[in-house]
């Protein structure tokens, strides 16, 4: 499958509307009912939010590949039936190996694994591919508060930028997408050098 990139994030707000500030509000609302979908077919509050940006990441990857969508409501209530099924195996599998619910954690920047690749060129790439206020908004925006409500920690977020909930969601993905392309670089350059390395220390 292909991957999200920018261009096909753009295609998919140019499909639900030519004016970029009125795209921003249809693609909210689609979000609100892929949502209000998900939990009528059963999923937690807690992983509606996630699932459903899963689900327009794979509306617009579809989209940028050519898929002709007649009907954009319709074509996304079955991306979601399917990313809902995806979710349910995926939690039967885990609960049966562990014995232990799912637990939905937001990872957050300063306790992860410092030892990980991925993780150090996730840190590197906050520090240096963001200005101080694209940083405080992706932060703000993916760190919410234990134990509250992501759609309060994201209101007051926006409130704090001058910026409506719509302009807020639209930019947190573009500095998602940012971020993502930054670690991937990041990461393939680190595993070039360990690759370089193990091949100088053979050769010694």
């Amino acid at each position: 499958m292909s991957t999200l990139t920018p261009s096909s994030f753009n295609l998919l707000l140019q499909r639900l509307d030519a004016d970029p500030s009125t795209a921003a509000g249809k693609y909210e609302d689609l979000r609100m009912k892929i949502i209000h979908l998900l939990r009528w077919r059963g999923c937690a509050e807690s992983h509606s939010d996630e699932l459903a940006d899963v689900v327009l990441d794979r509306i617009a990857i579809k989209i940028a590949d050519g898929e002709a969508i007649e009907n954009l409501n319709a074509f996304a209530a079955g991306v979601a039936r399917f990313v809902w099924l995806e979710h349910s195996r995926k939690y039967k599998l885990d609960a049966v190996g562990d014995d232990l619910p799912e637990t939905p954690v937001q990872p957050e920047v300063d306790s992860l694994d410092g030892d990980e690749p991925r993780t150090r060129c996730l840190r590197r790439c906050v520090s240096t591919s963001l200005g101080d206020d694209d940083r405080r908004l992706v932060i703000g925006y993916y760190d919410a508060d234990a134990g509250e409500k992501a759609k309060q920690a994201r209101k007051r977020l926006a409130d704090s930028l001058g910026m409506t909930m719509n302009a807020l969601k639209v930019r947190a993905c573009r500095l998602r997408l940012k971020l993502e392309a930054c670690i991937t670089d990041c990461v393939a350059g680190v595993t070039k050098r360990s690759s370089t390395d193990t091949s100088i220390q053979e050769v010694a």
